[in-house]
């Protein structure tokens, strides 16, 4: 018993200073608990605060750059602007443009006929018509060529045997300005134009190109006339042949064909070839060849009146070259010939009388040369159906003769009543 009394204090102690521990514990667990509850309430308000700072650090940053924004576009604005008004002195030379702004803008109907060889109204329309093809914007570095300025410089270029510095100084632009100022509106033209203005006649207008043939020079299945010219041009790098004789030039053959009213309805152009004036011979481009062909084939037996110069072809009518063994009927038969030639001999001087580019030698580059022959093809149509004056000065012609006269038709005419008169006295 005395063993007992005396442990039994003992572990009354014991179990009282564990219990009293484990409060200890549980109190301490609890405070612990109660400050990461607080820590982390105070991380979630930290994080809070810093998130709105962030916001409201983004929007200020945002409204920033964008007034930064605002007033760099008003700064470059405004730099450009004055830029613009004193005219770069490095990229861009000064000119002056008072002949097409001031004095062009004062030309009467006549001084605007001499200087670009089409009339106000015509001149219109090629701007109306090739306005999508041929308008550009304006940079911020610079102002582009306006419409009608390059229209005009073109037409002018085409009109006047001059270069292009020569264009270039008369009208305030660069050089290569001109030059592609030209070529796109050469381009245009072929595009839009050519499609509507030289196109082979359908079965309704050959009929009346025969019928009016016929009214006038009593040739029968008479479609047209065919004539060519050689237009000369710089040698090509790529050209290999040699010049065979000092008289040779190099030239593109140019051939046509003239309906009854002095237009172009086909056309075709050679390779560059050597070309000498003192040969009587003229050639035939192959796929003009075809063409004529079929169009003459296809419903009857169509002719075209062409020199006696030029090959004989199943479609082509040409006069005799050996008059000494003639009879009055073909004597007759030659003149008719003769005077229908004059439609296309006249319709070829209208066109090189209007387009003075076509009289002197070409220096541009050959395809480029094609382009500007065709598109005098297709300005030369335009002006015929709009009844734009020709000048007689510009195809040698005495001033006092109007341009519808045809010297060489009238002197025909007479030559085929005098014929007419010998068969039928032949005949009584």
């Amino acid at each position: 018993m005395e063993a007992a009394d005396v442990f039994l204090p003992v572990i009354a102690w014991c179990r009282t200073r564990q219990s009293q521990d484990s409060q200890a514990e549980a109190r301490r667990q609890k405070r612990r608990l109660k400050l990461l509850a607080f820590q982390q309430l105070r991380l979630k308000k930290l994080r809070e605060t810093w998130r709105l700072r962030e916001k409201v650090y983004k929007q200020s940053k945002l409204r920033r750059l964008c007034s930064h924004d605002t007033w760099m576009k008003a700064i470059t604005h405004q730099f450009l602007r004055d830029r613009r008004q004193q005219s770069p002195k490095v990229w861009l030379h000064p000119r002056t443009s008072d002949w097409w702004e001031n004095t062009a803008a004062t030309f009467t109907d006549h001084e605007w006929l001499q200087h670009f060889r089409v009339s106000r109204e015509t001149f219109s329309y090629l701007c109306t018509t090739l306005n999508p093809q041929l308008k550009r914007q304006d940079t911020n570095y610079r102002l582009c060529i306006p419409l009608e300025k390059r229209v005009a410089l073109t037409l002018y270029k085409l009109a006047h045997p001059c270069d292009y510095r020569t264009v270039s100084d008369l009208f305030a632009v660069g050089v290569a300005s001109v030059c592609h100022s030209v070529h796109e509106f050469c381009t245009a033209v072929i595009e839009v134009l050519k499609p509507q203005l030289v196109v082979t006649p359908n079965k309704f207008q050959l009929e009346n190109i025969e019928e009016c043939f016929y009214h006038t020079y009593q040739i029968p299945q008479c479609i047209g006339v065919l004539d060519s010219m050689n237009i000369t041009i710089s040698r090509p790098p790529h050209l290999d042949s040699e010049k065979p004789d000092r008289e040779s030039y190099l030239a593109i053959l140019f051939q046509a064909v003239v309906d009854d009213k002095g237009l172009f309805w086909d056309l075709s152009m050679s390779c560059p070839t050597w070309v000498n004036d003192n040969s009587g011979e003229l050639l035939v481009c192959e796929d003009f060849s075809t063409r004529m062909h079929n169009v003459c084939r296809t419903d009857s037996s169509c002719v075209v009146i062409g020199d006696a110069g030029y090959p004989s072809k199943n479609w082509l009518l040409k006069p005799s070259t050996n008059t000494s063994w003639l009879t009055a009927e073909q004597e007759l038969l030659n003149t008719q010939i003769i005077a229908a030639r004059s439609v296309a001999h006249y319709a070829f001087e209208r066109l090189k009388g209007r387009w003075r580019c076509l009289n002197r030698r070409n220096d541009c580059n050959v395809e480029i040369v094609k382009d500007m022959v065709e598109t005098c093809c297709v300005l030369h149509n335009l002006c015929e159906r709009n009844n734009d004056m020709c000048l007689p000065d510009w195809i040698g012609q005495e001033p006092l003769q109007t341009v519808d006269e045809n010297p060489q038709k009238n002197s025909d005419a007479e030559s085929l009543d005098d014929l007419q008169q010998l068969i039928q006295d032949s005949a009584e």
